[in-house]
């Protein structure tokens, strides 16, 4: 968002010296006595940039002009003149600190006018991104479109402003507090109200707010027989905090005996799963015996036939040597390569072979039978205690559900009785808001200011509520942390009190924080802001609670330095600070530090040059 940066304020006249300050992009601090004319530079600033008229004092005398040098945010460097008596405010295209030779590049109107742009308020608001925006000026939801004026109360402090029991950013005057709560809103949430849609006027208002009233009280009388014969919040609460106590008691038994069953289940769940797994283990070592059986049947039948075949060889004859029984040849006749080798008894070695062979696989085959059933009837029996066990789990577990279904329904039934308790509380609690909701009704200002602030999100009221406190910490403030904005009282709350129950010292300062924690607000979070803060006199006057008037005339010295060391370090705006007293430690070096002496011939006497007879042309009534 665009940024403007003050640059210099020069009093000009046809037959005088100018008299010129000029200001550091970053802090600018103007310090020294009273009546020095440090006042008279915050209300001539205020002057060019629209205030209706600039304070007649005779140290004005010879000068006609009054010059602010600006740079936008674009980077051009203009100047706003204006005359000392009023009226428009010319505009020259370059940076000028003497009487103007030329006419100006344009004229504009230091009254802001929402129909015409030619005006120094909508010229401003422009370049900082907030042109046409507009804010809520009432409970009926009228508009009135942003002013550069509206934004000066919020960033430029005069010292009557600075210690004002008014809150920051309040002017005061009651009918202008909606539209300053709602110019508030728009910097620190960048949302205008250009949305709302106007309700009927005043008069069509008031019935309005009679109807309203009226449905309220009858709703109310219907919320108060429902209550009928009811007994009071007083001692529906001391019932309630009974229940409460009964209701943990009879949720720990159920806890209890729910926590034993989930015991019970788990371990009942734990046995049918082992029972299901061995289970299907004896169902496949069923299946394997069948096949053993089959196996065991097959050799025993092959062992027959080998048997068989033995003894018809040798009641045959088959496994002598001679004369061979299958072609007939006699042994010299017989040959090893043709297909019968003539060697009988090779016949019956083969048959004996195979026997050996076969009967070798069928002792095997028994002793894995045996191994097999051996486990089958381990599975058998184990099976048949998980069942048991399982049954007796459940048994159990039917017990703990016995034991626990009186305690549930009594649960249920204290439970019931809590929610009725509670229902006719929360009846109250709709009375006690619909007769808040008409003493609203009737009170119309506070329900405009409240319409005003409702925009105001929580989140951002805290947020900005942080970096006040965050900023007075930063000042060594006592109890800073305690600090807070109230978007409700649209005030500083500290100490447990409204800012405006303090003393003008403690109000100068948590003013002072509350305007610059609002610019770096807007800084940090990329929100329209005019991008400078001028503040008069925000130390000069405060002491620390534990310290008396009388005995310390100057500020605290740790406040002091540390309210300088932070508006140099943490504020990325531009800060104009007039005070009284000294910074005390040297500035940086993009700090400017100026000094009025009220000592001829010694450093700068004031803002204004002193005059020729010797008295001074700075102010005599202002600091």
């Amino acid at each position: 968002m665009g940024r403007l940066t003050l640059s210099h304020l020069t009093f000009t006249g046809t037959n005088v010296t100018p008299a010129s300050v000029d200001f550091s992009p970053h802090v600018t601090v103007i310090h020294g006595p009273s009546d020095t004319g440090k006042s008279f530079i915050v209300d001539a600033i205020d002057f060019v940039l629209g205030a209706k008229e600039l304070k007649e004092i005779p140290e004005r005398e010879g000068y006609s002009r009054v010059l602010l040098g600006l740079e936008l945010p674009t980077g051009e460097r203009v100047t706003l003149a204006r005359s000392v008596d009023g009226g428009a405010v010319s505009l020259y295209r370059a940076d000028i600190r003497v009487e103007p030779s030329t006419p100006p590049g344009e004229t504009l109107a230091a009254k802001h006018n929402a129909a015409n742009t030619k005006n120094v308020s909508r010229f401003l608001l422009d370049h900082i991104g907030l042109d046409e925006k507009r804010v809520r000026k009432n409970g009926r939801n009228e508009t009135h479109m942003l002013s550069f004026r509206d934004l000066t109360r919020l960033c430029l402090i005069g010292e009557t402003a600075m210690q004002a029991e008014e809150a920051p950013g309040l002017s005061g005057i009651p009918a202008n507090k909606t539209k300053e709560a709602s110019v508030l809103k728009l910097l620190l949430t960048g949302e205008d109200d250009s949305a709302l849609t106007a309700v009927p006027s005043a008069q069509e208002q008031k019935r309005l707010r009679g109807a309203r009233q009226e449905v309220v009280e009858r709703m109310l009388s219907q919320l108060e027989s429902q209550l009928h014969d009811v007994a009071e919040p007083a001692a529906l609460m001391a019932q309630l905090g009974r229940l409460n106590r009964t209701i943990d008691e009879h949720s720990m038994i159920i806890g209890g005996l729910t926590e034993q069953r989930g015991r019970l289940l788990l371990e009942h769940n734990k046995l049918q799963s082992e029972d299901s797994a061995q289970r299907s283990e004896y169902s496949d070592a069923a299946a394997l015996r069948q096949r053993f059986t089959l196996l065991q049947k097959q050799y025993e039948s092959d062992l027959a036939r080998l048997e068989m075949i033995a003894e018809a060889g040798n009641l045959l004859g088959y496994f002598r040597r001679g004369t061979c029984v299958f072609c007939g040849a006699e042994p010299a006749s017989q040959h090893l390569n043709l297909d019968c080798e003539g060697d009988t008894t090779s016949f019956g070695v083969s048959v004996d072979s195979e026997s050996r062979k076969t009967r070798g696989l069928l002792n095997d085959l028994h002793v894995t039978i045996e191994s097999l059933d051996a486990r089958t009837e381990t599975l058998r029996a184990s099976i048949t205690t998980k069942r048991q066990d399982a049954l007796t789990l459940q048994k159990n577990i039917k017990k703990l559900d016995a034991k626990m279904n009186p305690e549930k329904g009594n649960l249920r039934d204290l439970l019931s009785k809590r929610s009725e308790i509670e229902k006719h509380l929360g009846l109250y609690e709709q009375i006690k808001s619909l007769e808040e909701m008409i003493r609203r009704i009737a009170d119309e200002t506070e329900a405009e200011v409240a319409t005003a602030v409702a925009g105001l999100s929580l989140t951002a009221a805290r947020e900005f509520s942080t970096e006040i406190s965050n900023r007075l910490a930063e000042w060594d403030y006592p109890s800073a942390a305690s600090v807070r904005y109230d978007r409700n009282e649209l005030d500083i709350i500290a100490g447990d009190q409204q800012r405006s129950a303090h003393g003008k010292g403690v109000r100068a300062v948590l003013h002072a924080a509350f305007t610059l924690a609002l610019a770096q607000y807007c800084f940090d979070r990329e929100l329209p802001h005019p991008g400078f803060v001028v503040l008069d006199s925000p130390l000069v006057t405060y002491r620390p609670p534990d310290k008396s008037t009388e005995a310390d005339k100057e500020p605290p010295e740790g406040l002091v330095r540390a309210f300088y060391r932070d508006i140099q370090d943490n504020l990325d705006g531009q800060i104009i600070v007039m005070e009284n007293t000294d910074p005390l430690d040297p500035l940086g070096s993009e700090s400017l530090d100026i000094r009025f002496t009220k000592h001829l011939g010694v450093g700068r006497y004031g803002f204004l040059p002193v005059a020729a007879d010797g008295t001074s042309d700075t102010l005599a009534s202002e600091g």
